[in-house]
């Protein structure tokens, strides 16, 4: 490895799988060559097989990703709902193994309780391994997850994982879940003109890789401080992650996709718990603010005002508000450098303006807004699950699905919106960069060199070889039953 960043890395994935023989002959050439390694040799080698899967799939993703790795005894609960194949302590003397018969490289973190600051060590594929890498007779669809991992997830306090007991509303929420992810695992996504897999995006110390590929595609719904009725989002997807001007080039097993989201629903969901419909009774941007005075003049003030209002809905008191903004500002930007002072000032404004709901600011009222959403979220996907049959993509706030289906979705989601919050005609809107498009859709009269044209350019040969190399490991048809035959793009 040439150029070490020890920033692109993600934590081990103890859920990876495969029964595949081609993929256990790598497992048993590798672990016939280990020496010292103590113990029961069945569980042993199931512990070097999810070490090398989790690597393999790392470097399939991006080459120099590396794997985040904690050396503490109590990370590993062998008997967790969250820990399927039973991963015990015993995984550190493994990877020890490994990297003494060069296997694998790593460098070793560190932890300083006086200053909180931490590394987690970290590990990758050695060049000894990636020759066999190379040479497997094996692609990265041979590997997926256990089949029995935990989708749904219950955070204390401290944000940790808690054990709980299932009822029937956790099992149904499973049941959603398992079933939305089933379409996921045999939906290709993927942006469509990229020519290697990852992007760089972020400025300063928030810079960072992100890996597209079909191993990001696992989705849970995790839960806060011990309550079922806090948080309840849906997190998982490489296109959580992903810049909105990318978004746009998601294709759905090559056809093109469409955005919609809600607007101002933090904002609309509070008006409605107070009783009032938003947008029939005060129908104005709820992020529009005149007569700031003593800031500087570039700050792009609704954006400032949207940024300052949704951090202050979630968070516990004005302090740590304002911190949350400058931290989410863009580096070296106006709002960057804006002081407690300006901060007041500009929420006392919007205060003002939403009166209403002036009482839920600095409330921490942010994590039951999440589980509000979130319940709209999951009838939306179970929608599209069950009764359309076809993916759809969450981001929030924010869905994506296949052209031709967004006007079902643009439906769908004020009616989700009514079922939930009692209020009618939310204001859904199809994101900026697509209403040009959407407004000249292709139709079937259009020949199919217009119908290319109107995607804004060539797929590239990355994307067009792993397409085909997934429908073919998958047995997928050219077209599956949910897509209409104009929105075909090659």
């Amino acid at each position: 490895m040439t150029e070490i960043d020890y920033a692109n890395a993600r934590p081990l994935d103890v859920h990876r799988w495969s029964e595949y023989p081609e993929v256990n002959d790598l497992v048993g050439h590798v672990f016939t060559d280990l020496q010292s390694i103590n113990g029961n040799s069945r569980i042993s080698k199931k512990l070097v097989k999810v070490i090398l899967l989790d690597l393999y799939v790392a470097w399939c993703a991006d080459p120099v990703l590396m794997l985040m790795f904690s050396r503490d005894n109590n990370a590993y609960k062998a008997r967790s709902r969250y820990n399927e194949l039973h991963i015990s302590k015993k995984i550190i003397s493994i990877v020890d193994s490994l990297i003494a018969n060069g296997v694998i490289g790593q460098q070793l973190g560190f932890n300083d309780r006086e200053s909180g600051i931490g590394f987690q060590s970290r590990l990758w594929a050695s060049e000894k391994l990636i020759t066999l890498f190379e040479k497997a007779r094996f692609n990265q669809f041979y590997i997926s997850y256990h089949e029995d991992w935990e989708p749904i997830v219950l955070r204390n306090e401290s944000k940790d994982a808690q054990e709980y007991s299932d009822t029937s509303e956790t099992k149904r929420m499973r049941s959603v879940l398992l079933d939305y992810i089933k379409i996921l695992e045999q939906t290709h996504i993927d942006i469509y003109d990229l020519e290697t897999s990852v992007l760089t995006i972020g400025d300063g110390k928030k810079k960072m890789r992100l890996q597209i590929n079909q191993q990001d595609k696992r989705v849970r719904r995790i839960f806060n401080n011990s309550r079922w009725d806090q948080g309840g989002r849906f997190y998982g997807g490489w296109w959580q992650r992903c810049p909105k001007n990318y978004r746009k080039k998601i294709q759905f097993d090559g056809i093109m996709t469409a955005e919609i989201d809600f607007s101002g629903l933090h904002i609309v969901i509070l008006y409605a718990q107070e009783g009032i419909n938003y947008w029939a009774e005060v129908n104005e941007d709820p992020y529009e603010l005149h007569g700031i005075n003593d800031i500087d003049p570039d700050v792009d003030l609704r954006a400032a005002a949207k940024l300052l209002l949704l951090t202050a809905i979630n968070s516990d008191d004005t302090k740590k508000a304002f911190k949350a903004f400058r931290s989410q500002s863009v580096t070296g930007s106006p709002e960057k450098k804006m002081t407690d002072g300006q901060l007041s000032a500009m929420l006392q404004q919007l205060a003002q303006k939403h009166e209403p709901i002036a009482h839920k600011l600095a409330s921490g009222a942010g994590i039951d807004l999440m589980y509000v959403d979130s319940q709209i979220t999951e009838k939306l996907i179970e929608k599209f699950t069950c009764v359309y049959k076809c993916p759809i993509l969450t981001v929030h706030d924010s869905y994506i699905v296949p052209f031709g289906y967004d006007h079902f979705l643009y439906q769908e989601m004020q009616a989700a919106f009514e079922e939930v919050t009692g209020v009618t005609h939310p204001v859904v809107e199809h994101t900026t960069e697509y209403f040009d498009v959407i407004e000249q859709e292709p139709h079937p009269d259009n020949p199919v060199e217009l119908q290319q044209d109107h995607y804004s350019g060539p797929p590239s040969q990355r994307h067009l070889t792993e397409l085909e190399l997934f429908r073919k490991f998958k047995g997928k048809p050219l077209w599956e039953d949910w897509v209409p035959d104009w929105t075909a793009v090659y």
